[in-house]
């Protein structure tokens, strides 16, 4: 009988709270991506937006939602087995809220996690993902070309003395 009433509580609750999951491509733009997804009624979500890198990039992703009562309460950034690389904070500030984060990853195939719950007749998110090249810092350089220096006048010394 327990089990009857609780099944029974779970299938009501459930018709009347939406819950959508599901995965998404974002659109190339730019230097990187943009999002969106938009519903109605009241809402959790857990969405997956998949987008690529090419090479070392630095990754600068955000969102912001409308909503009568729109909150975000997560924003991971996984990698493509969707394992945790990063974790996003949180700012929910009124109905208009952003969040965002910056890692630097390899060249691949990474998601952006979005979870939230809304409540209104119309709500959704935007977002975008900005990728950047990273560039070596002169200070790197300073240091490699005495290395690299070294490594010639080694090379040269075995050189002539084989040569001899």
């Amino acid at each position: 009988m327990r089990k009857a009433l609780l099944g029974l509580v779970v299938g009501i609750c459930l018709f009347f709270h939406n819950a959508y999951a599901a995965t998404y491509d974002a659109t190339v733009s730019g230097d990187g991506y943009i999002f969106n997804h938009s519903f109605s009624g009241d809402n959790s979500f857990n969405d997956y937006i998949a987008f690529s890198t090419e090479g070392i990039q630095s990754i600068l992703a955000s969102v912001s939602g409308t909503g009568a009562t729109f909150t975000f309460t997560g924003f991971n950034l996984l990698d493509s087995d969707k394992n945790l690389i990063e974790t996003g904070t949180v700012f929910n500030v009124d109905s208009q809220v952003s969040f965002g984060f910056t890692k630097s990853v390899q060249e691949g195939n990474y998601f952006l996690q979005v979870m939230g719950e809304s409540t209104g007749a119309t709500a959704g998110y935007t977002g975008n993902i900005t990728l950047t090249t990273i560039v070596p810092e002169p200070g790197i350089f300073a240091l490699m070309l005495p290395g690299i220096a070294l490594l010639v006048c080694r090379n040269r010394r075995k050189t002539s003395k084989t040569t001899q």
